[in-house]
């Protein structure tokens, strides 16, 4: 689980700091709606809003690449036999975990705002690991009832190649959790406080086990 898990972080943090470069002249959003839009473009990689967050499409696509490559990065660091994760299954896991991302359930409400700091809490419904787990083992068990002489290798593939499929299809939790997060205003920008705890919480929002 925690190899499955692991690059989630990565791809957080290189958001986070990502932003964390980003300024624009006049303020455009609230922090409720920089933090949507934020989590927009993480998530479901919708720039519709991107200039109200000073992002440009340069911008943007620089951004969408660090988060693609924190994924991959993730995925071979996790999983370090090359025999196994083989290019085409971290590019098949790549793709499906993006086309699951853009199925997380999300919403933002503002907790408190002052002068140049804002809370705000985020309801998240994320991927239902256990379910995701518990359906791949049954079927991996029904195939290898089927196919005994199927080696460990073997195995392994179809294992990431089930879990992937799962996470492709939006299979989510049913009840919310909670995260919450700081916002300051830099160039009057909400920009995410890189230095909070939101990376961890976060991940276990949509990560639930």
């Amino acid at each position: 689980m925690q190899k499955i898990k692991k690059f989630s972080v990565i791809l957080l943090l290189i958001a986070l700091s990502s932003l964390m470069l980003i300024s624009c002249e006049k303020e455009k959003a609230t922090p409720q709606e920089s933090a949507k839009i934020f989590l927009d473009v993480t998530f479901k990689n919708d720039k519709t809003n991107i200039d109200k967050i000073g992002l440009t499409e340069k911008d943007y696509a620089s951004f969408r690449k660090e988060i693609e490559d924190g994924i991959m990065q993730g995925i071979a660091e996790g999983n370090t036999d090359s025999s196994i994760i083989t290019d085409e299954i971290k590019n098949n896991l790549k793709a499906d975990f993006i086309k699951g991302f853009s199925k997380i359930d999300y919403k933002v409400n503002t907790i408190s705002t002052d002068k140049d700091t804002a809370e705000v809490e985020v309801k998240v419904r994320g991927f239902d690991m256990k379910k995701i787990i518990d359906n791949s083992m049954a079927k991996m068990k029904e195939e290898v009832n089927k196919n005994p002489s199927m080696t460990e290798k073997q195995i392994y593939q179809s294992a990431f190649k089930m879990i992937g499929e799962d996470i492709a299809k939006g299979t989510l939790v049913q009840e919310p959790k909670s995260v919450k997060l700081t916002l300051t205003k830099k160039d009057n920008v909400w920009l995410p406080e890189s230095e909070t705890n939101y990376s961890d919480d976060m991940l276990s929002a949509i990560m639930s086990e």
